[in-house]
């Protein structure tokens, strides 16, 4: 008797111009398509019953097939690449080709599901928003790549920096105009109220806390990647971390807030107190940084400002 299949499970990778796609029912097959909505919207019409897929985020390849799929009420899950890299060496997966890839997140997701948190998509101006954020970080990194390939040349550099800094200040303004679109200049102006919070920090609090339902600021500072891994056996007590899971660009931004933070008396005693327990400046500085995340999270859900403390 053929087994009676209620729910498809699929893996997919994603190039820009091509999908390859591993259906869990039958691992060994796989599946080639045209990365384009009218193509993908063809295939999924083909099955009869519930699909969920998982799939890795790509730039903005992965788009076109989530659209599609969460159009036919199917459910997406993204997975994050830097879990899956661990996946694949707790499975002994040696081989990294597309084909594979399918097949591991496909894997991930029959397995993990219940783990997982499903796709829920934001308004195509929120998606603006965030992938804006994320190509400013590469301009900057972009920027500093140059000027430390170009030091000691003499070369006529100004120009091309000039340019580069034109493009930073368009992008800011658009994210400003965004987050006033999308009716969040109030909770920008309360992540401002914070000392050392700047526009930037700003923008980058701001949209990130509209990225997800956060039940909670330790989940909030857990998206974000500040929440710390804990490594403990018998006698063993290991090093503790970062997780460093979320986005790159907001910690970044969040260290940088930490230093101009201290001209707050407040701030100045709370980073002190961390150098006092023994830890050292850069880590004082982190624990200052995701001490500005929970305020700005604690915030825009009370809707409330920031109210200094006199000396």
């Amino acid at each position: 008797m053929a087994k009676l299949v209620t729910q498809i499970t699929l893996g997919i990778d994603v190039a820009k111009d091509e999908l390859v796609i591993c259906d869990w029912s039958d691992p060994e097959q796989f599946i080639r398509l045209e990365n384009h909505p009218k193509a993908i919207r063809s295939w999924l019409r083909g099955f009869s019953c519930p699909v969920r897929i998982a799939i890795e985020p790509t730039s903005t390849y992965h788009l076109a097939c989530v659209d599609e799929a969460l159009k036919l009420g199917h459910a997406a899950y993204l997975i994050n690449p830097r879990q899956l890299v661990h996946y694949r060496e707790a499975v002994n997966l040696r081989n990294k080709t597309d084909p594979a890839d399918a097949y591991l997140l496909a894997r991930y997701l029959a397995h993990e599901a219940d783990q997982l948190k499903r796709y829920q998509p934001q308004s195509r101006q929120a998606q603006h928003l965030w992938a804006l954020m994320k190509r400013r970080a590469l301009v900057v990194q972009t920027r500093k790549q140059l000027k430390q390939s170009l030091d000691g040349i003499k070369l006529a550099s100004k120009a091309l920096f000039q340019q580069i800094d034109n493009v930073l200040k368009r992008i800011d303004q658009r994210m400003q105009q965004l987050i006033r679109e999308l009716g969040w200049w109030a909770d920008y102006q309360r992540c401002r109220s914070i000392p050392g919070i700047g526009p930037l920090n700003a923008m980058a609090l701001t949209v990130t806390y509209h990225r997800g339902a956060f039940s909670s600021v330790d989940a909030f500072i857990s998206f974000i990647g500040f929440d710390v891994r804990i490594r403990e056996s018998g006698r063993f007590k290991g090093k503790r971390k970062l997780t460093k899971r979320g986005e790159a660009e907001l910690r970044r931004l969040l260290y940088c807030a930490a230093k101009p933070a201290r001209s707050y008396h407040v701030f100045d005693q709370f980073h002190q107190k961390q150098i006092d327990k023994g830890l050292p400046k850069i880590a004082a500085n982190v624990v200052l940084a995701r001490k500005l995340a929970r305020i700005a999270f604690s915030l825009i859900r009370n809707e409330q400002t920031f109210v200094k403390k006199e000396i």
